[in-house]
């Protein structure tokens, strides 16, 4: 199973953070979590356009992730979803087939990484909204390239080389579409290097994978929701 544990101006800044951000300033841990006792239905967070996806990404994560989005564009209840991701990887095909489905989705996906996003979930966090891919700045980030346990006769082993170096192919296409990397060469020498590459969030921003670093504000007392 394979393994893969744009510079904002101050006017997009501000957008950016106004839109992004949206959900997560709205809302209340009251409105989240409703006492069953009061006789209110409880919401939670898909009620509010919210995906959180944490932990390693694998088939289950994945199928629960897709189906959420699909969802979504179903219902019409939310004009964009909102992907809080905090995950330090997993597997390719698990995490591409979330991509695929995220490329697929007509309503806009809003990434916002909190935690660490590596391997695997940066390739899902940079497939959000182009502007509206925000970290804050305590994010642990990490590019590198994937890795593979197999197993089987000679026969087999040689079978599975050529599937190897196709995800391999398709990863590099993934961050030269999604990032402000242009060829593959400079993608090698940036992200995808021999060993791991840690990205502070100023060096990430400028390799286009990220919109906005911005931290997460709390709702202030009496200020206007909308």
């Amino acid at each position: 199973m394979s393994q893969l544990g744009c510079k904002a101006d101050a006017n997009n800044k501000q957008v950016a953070g106004q839109i992004e951000f949206k959900h997560l300033k709205s809302l209340r841990m009251e409105e989240i979590t409703m006492s069953e006792g009061n006789g209110k239905k409880e919401k939670g967070l898909s009620d509010y356009g919210i995906i959180y996806l944490s932990g390693s990404i694998e088939d289950g994560t994945s199928e629960s992730v897709c189906k959420e989005i699909i969802e979504y564009n179903i219902s019409g209840k939310t004009d964009h979803i909102q992907m809080i991701l905090n995950s330090s990887g997993g597997s390719c095909p698990a995490g591409f087939a979330i991509i695929d489905i995220m490329e697929w989705s007509r309503i806009p996906i809003f990434t916002t990484g909190i935690g660490m996003i590596a391997s695997m979930a940066l390739l899902v966090f940079m497939t959000g909204t182009k502007g509206r891919r925000v970290i804050t700045p305590r994010t642990s980030m990490l590019s590198h390239r994937y890795s593979s346990m197999t197993w089987g006769n000679h026969s087999q082993l040689l079978a599975t080389r050529k599937e190897q170096d196709l995800e391999h192919d398709r990863i590099i296409d993934h961050y030269l579409r999604y990032s402000g990397i242009q060829s593959k060469k400079e993608l090698e020498k940036y992200l995808l290097r021999d060993v791991d590459t840690w990205l502070a969030p100023d060096e990430a921003v400028k390799l286009g994978l990220v919109d906005l670093v911005e931290p997460l504000k709390p709702q202030i007392s009496g200020e206007r929701r909308g």
